[in-house]
């Protein structure tokens, strides 16, 4: 292999702090698009972690191996490939580095190597590239740099003049204002679709939208939906690796998930699961808007913003690093062996120094907790082979619209009704909250004052409940008889729900001159499976088989929780602040063996001693059970 001839530098002085112009400037692929070099056709692996990229240049078809980036946060990144003919050019690599300078500035450095096969290389590469590539990457980094300087709300205009069919854009969007949507959120959705560069209108996060735009995160998501209905955007899932959390799969349906997913790039094989490796996207739809996803670079650092540090070692190579950690939960690997370190990153701890050694089976951090802030970290690769090691945030993206969370929504269920998984596949969630409900009483109600009556008051009871799990980020899974299975990916916000459930049947209906309703209530908190029931998406497990004997031991105008949900962090606060009466019991539930420890919450004082039988059962026991196939209720 030839080495390194041609050395080439440049840098630049930019008017803004590292903090903001890394994410931007660390987005090789866009840079890459605006300075000229080849898009991605296809990719094959090589060995190992080295891409083999197919592509045009100049009009002439080119080739070359990719070696994986390496970087450290906020401080430098690099990548080095290596050409095949015909391109005069044989190894190419390039270095940038960032330096923070006093008054909120940073200095960016550039350095090019280059390995010429020829003469014709080793004039054309300081001519090509000493003179025009890094005379356009100074031009686009100045203009970033001026980007951020001006606003504390970047937004990078787009590489290609977008392609947007103006009139098909009308249409849909004033179908979604007749969904009830936030005039000025429909807004600033059309100008993104109109103004924004390609890659930001493809594979978009609603919660990045929403903390860009400086708005309510469930609100945009809520927004995402309803234009996917109308046409404007176009869901995905994408399945997500769990080593790498890279897409491995993007699929358009739930039909089309299984039970496992295979990811390349990491070469292993892992079960999904709705609540991190199944992630909903939203992309232009191609009849709104042209947008082309052509890749120009493999395993940037702003494709994997979770990754802090991605550095090679050679074998039995040592490295000292310094990174600027944030308090966190951080895990060490390596594609090249089998053994993880996990760490803590602390404002309470004492050292801000740590050394890992990698050996074969087992990898040794000490201490394995550090100080938040800049820390000097010292890897070594104990082993006979070279490593790529990783350095990553363990805690999944806050960004990520999880399926858990999206497909527990009312929109959702209205607005999808059709998307269900296929049949006998059932996806693992880890944590779900169910509320299963019970109208007491209302056989008598329907003696005393009528079927049509009743059954009027029955009818607006569901479609009230319906609203306020709605409003509180949940869904009405099911009704049977004067029951309702409800489902929320937030513990908060299901308890807040019921709570909201109990007020409005008694001191709601009381304030409107009616009788109070007495409704059951019954939750519990935990992992649960997603399947295809009758073509609509259900749930099944002991989580929801708890719920449902849980609410048999409602007595009405109550809520009974169970300990998982009491001793929730985010609960218990929320039953403080409302400020309701709670009374422990415990109960050896139906068809469940274990005594369960339960709390009962009373939102307005009891009006009769809690004496009524606990385990009467609810008048719709005999109705076959379908919440979840075998729960009886």
């Amino acid at each position: 292999m030839k080495p390194y001839t041609i050395h080439l530098h440049s840098s630049i002085i930019l008017d803004a702090p590292v903090e903001r112009l890394w994410p931007l400037l660390s987005d090789t692929d866009r840079t890459n698009r605006l300075i000229g070099l080849p898009a991605f056709e296809r990719t094959r692996p090589d060995h190992d972690l080295v891409q083999i990229v197919y592509g045009h240049f100049l009009g002439v078809p080119v080739s070359w191996r990719e070696h994986p980036f390496e970087w450290i946060f906020e401080q430098q990144f690099s990548v080095e490939r290596e050409f095949a003919p015909p391109l005069p050019v044989e190894r190419l690599q390039t270095i940038t580095r960032f330096t923070s300078l006093p008054e909120e500035r940073t200095k960016v450095d550039v350095d090019v190597h280059i390995a010429p096969r020829n003469l014709v290389g080793a004039i054309g590469g300081r001519l090509i590239i000493g003179q025009r590539m890094l005379r356009q990457l100074r031009r686009v980094y100045r203009q970033t740099g001026e980007l951020v300087a001006a606003s504390e709300q970047v937004v990078l205009p787009p590489v290609r003049k977008p392609r947007v069919n103006l009139h098909r854009l009308r249409v849909a969007a004033e179908r979604l204002r007749s969904s009830g949507i936030r005039e000025s959120l429909i807004e600033r959705l059309l100008s993104h679709l109109i103004n924004a560069d390609d890659s930001q209108v493809l594979k978009m996060r609603a919660f990045a939208l929403a903390d860009a735009w400086g708005e309510p995160r469930m609100d945009v998501l809520r927004m995402c939906l309803y234009a996917t209905r109308t046409g404007l955007l176009d869901l995905e899932w994408d399945v997500l690796c769990p080593s790498c959390r890279g897409a491995s799969q993007r699929v358009r349906s739930l039909s089309d998930l299984d039970h496992d997913a295979y990811c390349p790039s990491c070469d292993v094989r892992y079960d999904t699961n709705f609540d991190e490796s199944i992630e909903v996207r939203f992309s232009v739809n191609p009849d709104i808007r042209d947008a082309v996803d052509m890749p120009y670079c493999i395993g940037g650092p702003a494709n994997t913003p979770h990754i802090v540090a991605q550095i090679a070692l050679p074998a039995h190579g040592r490295r000292e690093v310094r990174l600027r950690l944030a308090p966190n939960h951080y895990r060490l690997r390596s594609r090249q062996m089998t053994a993880r370190a996990v760490f803590d990153v602390s404002d309470h701890a004492e050292s801000s120094t740590a050394r890992i050694v990698f050996g074969n089976g087992e990898a040794l951090i000490d201490p394995p907790v550090i100080r938040a802030g800049y820390a000097t970290v010292t890897i070594e690769n104990a082993t006979d082979t070279p490593a790529l090691i990783v350095i990553e945030q363990r805690d999944w993206s806050e960004q990520a619209t999880s399926a858990a969370l999206v497909t527990s929504l009312t929109e959702f269920r209205q607005l999808f009704s059709s998307e269900a998984l296929s049949p006998g596949v059932g996806i693992a969630i880890r944590s779900l909250t169910f509320l299963f409900s019970d109208l007491k009483g209302s056989t008598a109600m329907y003696e005393q004052i009528g079927d049509t009556p009743a059954y009027a008051r029955v009818r607006d009871h569901f479609a009230v409940m319906s609203a306020i799990i709605g409003a509180h980020n949940g869904s009405l899974v099911k009704t049977i008889g004067d029951a309702v299975m409800a489902v929320f990916a937030s513990t908060r916000s299901a308890v807040a729900a019921a709570l909201e459930i109990q007020r409005e049947f008694t001191l709601g209906e009381i304030a409107r001159g009616n009788p109070a309703l007495r409704i059951k209530l019954g939750m519990h908190t935990g992992p649960c499976i997603a399947v295809n029931a009758n073509n609509l998406l259900d749930y099944f497990g002991s989580t929801v088989n708890i719920a449902a004997r849980v609410q048999n031991e409602s007595i009405g105008g109550d809520i009974v929780l169970t300990d998982a949900l009491i001793d929730d962090p985010a609960v218990r606060p929320l039953l403080e602040q409302e400020g309701v009466i709670l009374e422990p019991f415990e109960r050896e539930l139906r068809g469940l063996s274990q005594r369960f420890r339960l709390t009962r919450v009373w939102v307005t004082p009891p009006t009769t001693p809690a004496k009524e039988s606990l385990t009467e059962l609810p008048d719709m026991a005999t109705i076959p059970g379908t919440a979840g196939r075998g729960a009886a209720w």
